[in-house]
């Protein structure tokens, strides 16, 4: 998968992708949990859906509580703080080990 966990990213399709052209200038938030088989995403503050509480002695009157929900990994890009855009991701081998880089600007992305 092309996405870790930290990785700063920008939706492109669903209900939270930029609207204006000025959304569309910042990234959409950072990643906090990846789910490789499924391969879906959490980004921290989007897609968020209410989470019903049960009663409980904790929570003794239930409620609710709003939390982010998965999105599929094709609906986000990475994003190029230096060229300030989403941008594709694609990999090449280097001292033996994988390493991922930007599609256009060949950089690579730091770990």
């Amino acid at each position: 998968m092309h996405l870790k966990v930290g990785d700063v990213v920008q939706i492109i399709k669903g209900q939270d992708r930029p609207q204006t052209e000025d959304e569309k200038a910042k990234p959409s938030g950072r990643i906090l949990r990846v789910d490789r088989d499924s391969r879906r995403v959490i980004v921290e503050g989007k897609n968020m859906v209410w989470k019903h509480l049960r009663k409980s002695e904790q929570n003794p009157q239930g409620g609710r509580k709003q939390r982010e929900a998965f999105i599929p990994a094709a609906n986000v890009m990475l994003w190029n703080e230096k060229a300030g855009k989403p941008e594709r991701v694609h990999y090449k081998k280097q001292g033996g080990k994988k390493v991922r880089y930007f599609k256009s600007t060949k950089t690579q992305i730091d770990e």
